[in-house]
C-alpha cells in the first residue's frame, strides 16, 4: 500500500545524507574512491559488460502461450 506523500521531498537533503554515507564508507576503507565513482555515475563505460547472454529464454510452448495471450488481449481492446 502507497502512503500518500503530507510534505515535500527536499531533494537536497537526500543528496546530503547519501553524500555523508558516501564520505563514511571512504573513511571506513569499505570502498576506493574508484569503486564509489563508479557507483555514482550514470553512464557506466562497455568495459563493465563482461558477458551478454543471447542465448533464447523459454520453450516454444511457452512462447506460443505468450503469444497467444498477446493476441486475446489485443482483440479485447
Amino acid at each position: 500500500m502507497l502512503t500518500p506523500m503530507n510534505r515535500p521531498v527536499d531533494i537536497e537533503l537526500i543528496k546530503g545524507r547519501r553524500r555523508a554515507e558516501d564520505l563514511r564508507r571512504l573513511a571506513a576503507g569499505e570502498v576506493t574512491p574508484e569503486e564509489l565513482q563508479r557507483e555514482n555515475s550514470f553512464i557506466w563505460s562497455a568495459g563493465d559488460i563482461l558477458h551478454v547472454d543471447l542465448t533464447p529464454k523459454g520453450t516454444e510452448e511457452s512462447w506460443a502461450r505468450i503469444l497467444q495471450r498477446l493476441q486475446e488481449n489485443s482483440e479485447n481492446i
